[in-house]
């Protein structure tokens, strides 16, 4: 049998066209390496969106990780199940919001040309669970499912613990090509509710060799289920071209990638994210001569824009222009390094370790071959928990440095990030209800009533109610001009290690300029 291979497209992909929705149990990602695997599996799967569960990451949020955002819905304390998304470069800036629900459901919203598109993931209770916990988890998602906007084009899928027959009396609902003879009470839960709201069930209704239809392996390696399931609103049901499982993907889990090709319009990402610019290594400018540099070509740069006389709008852009360019030839941007302990040995453990899995595909597999992979994934595991704990070591020895150093400032900051752990990025904003924004225009939109409710009151005034508005008088005492020397001691009172404005010009370089640049502050 021909192993399997990740970016099976079964004939030419129009990516303008298709999107590729997946759904995968990955059991946990808290082992060392796990997130940076995943995402090398999903990019090479071509996977535009994936819903992942069990998780096992704690609290709410969203991370950037390489060429994909992974948007997660955790237990709040306790690293047990957990939902979320992987979302594609495709589609990262396409992202209109994400809601975590719990730490079994979460939504997100992609925006498309016609209709919008809500994702559901979902990871249901299994059939040893009790009536209540089950009842309560649909009760959860039909609240979620309604919520979603009318005229999206609402898809659920996740690993529902269900197996669906084929006994021909659900209507169209199910699909006629199923894993499984019988339902599962799971299933008939999962049936019930794609009846009540007019939904289908997609996962059964392509015809595949049993091997691309199951999506678990148990222990044994002897019973397979198909449990994982994408469903889709009845009036797009047409949009849904084929599902099937893709057994090369792996993530040591039980599970096999559940992967759904959908016929879409995506919209021009218009709300495209800036491409930040970076900071300034002020702390070269620590060198004399590294100074000394910086504010010689600095000089001449002003020499060159600032001799002529120009209005205070041109005069200013010469000289924030002759900064940044003096700045970026003599000291540089600042080196930001993340994950760089997952090097690539780890990488080649990783590949290794994915070939010997790739050969307990085949049907000709040996319990040796089992025992290779599992060997394998333990090696692959132990180089990643070295090489953390090695850049950890690292960090502690650059620790003492600033210690002995003196280094105050470094050593609480470094200190501080080593010991409260990973926090989110600023990529997003949530509104009062508590869902997660990210685009653009939302989320200025957001800031705009914090601070109109902030400065202004959450209720206006009408004109007349009040204090009146006291007239200023003027004086007309004359206030005399800035000399040269008022601008010199201003420029040296600045502080340091501020966050720079929106122009991105620290105050280290205002006071490194030299006279030159004090000559031409005082100009302006």
């Amino acid at each position: 049998m021909r192993d399997p291979t990740f970016d099976d497209d079964h004939g030419k992909r129009n990516k303008d066209y298709e999107l590729r929705a997946c759904t995968w149990n990955v059991r946990s990602l808290n082992w060392e390496g796990a997130t940076a695997q995943l995402v090398d599996v999903l990019v090479k799967t071509k996977a535009d969106i994936t819903a992942v569960q069990e998780m096992r990451w704690t609290g709410q949020g969203q991370r950037r990780v390489g060429p994909c955002d992974i948007y997660y819905s955790g237990h709040i304390k306790e690293s047990r199940f957990g939902v979320g998304f992987v979302v594609g470069e495709r589609l990262r800036r396409r992202v209109l919001s994400f809601t975590a629900v719990n730490a079994r459901l979460a939504t997100i919203r992609i925006k498309a040309r016609f209709f919008n598109i809500s994702l559901i993931c979902a990871h249901a209770p299994t059939e040893e669970k009790d009536d209540v916990t089950k009842d309560a988890f649909y009760e959860c998602l039909e609240r979620t499912y309604v919520r979603c906007p009318r005229h999206d084009v609402k898809i659920v899928l996740g690993d529902f613990n269900a197996r669906v027959g084929k006994e021909g009396i659900f209507g169209t609902t199910v699909g006629k090509f199923s894993l499984h003879d019988e339902t599962s009470p799971n299933g008939l839960r999962l049936i019930d509710f794609a009846g009540a709201r007019n939904v289908v069930i997609c996962s059964t209704r392509f015809q595949h060799k049993k091997i691309h239809q199951a999506t678990w392996l148990s222990p044994d390696r002897k019973t397979t289920n198909q449990i994982d399931h994408v469903v889709i609103d009845g009036r797009h049901v047409s949009s849904v071209l084929d599902v099937r499982t893709l057994r090369g993907p792996n993530i040591d889990s039980d599970h096999y990638l559940d992967a759904a090709k959908i016929r879409t319009r995506l919209c021009a990402a218009k709300n495209a994210r800036k491409q930040s610019q970076g900071r300034f290594d002020v702390e070269k400018l620590q060198s004399q001569q590294t100074a000394e540099r910086f504010s010689t070509r600095l000089a001449l740069l002003l020499s060159e824009s600032t001799h002529q006389e120009l209005g205070i709008r041109e005069l200013w852009d010469g000289i924030s222009n002759s900064l940044r360019t003096a700045a970026t030839e003599t000291i540089g941007f600042r080196k930001v390094q993340k994950n760089s302990w997952y090097d690539e040995e780890c990488r080649v453990a990783a590949e290794r370790k994915q070939a010997a899995y790739l050969a307990t595909l085949r049907s000709t597999t040996t319990r040796a071959g089992w025992d290779r992979y599992r060997e394998l994934k333990r090696e692959a595991r132990r180089i990643c928990r070295q090489k953390k704990k090695e850049a950890e070591m690292r960090e502690y020895e650059q620790l003492d440095k600033l210690a002995d150093r003196g280094n105050a400032r470094k050593f609480y900051e470094k200190m501080r990030r080593l010991t409260e752990g990973f926090k989110t990025g600023a990529y997003s904003c949530r509104t009062l209800q508590g869902d997660l924004v990210t685009n653009a225009q939302s989320i200025l939109k957001l800031w705009r009533e914090h601070f109109s409710n902030l400065l202004n009151g959450s209720e206006r005034t009408t004109p007349g109610e009040g204090e009146s508005d006291s007239p200023i008088d003027d004086d007309g005492a004359d206030v005399p001009l800035p000399d040269h020397e008022e601008v010199r001691i201003a420029i040296a009172r600045l502080k340091n290690n501020k966050a720079a404005g929106a122009d991105g010009l620290p105050a280290e370089l205002f006071k490194h300029g030299g006279e030159e640049l004090i000559r031409s502050m005082h100009q302006l």
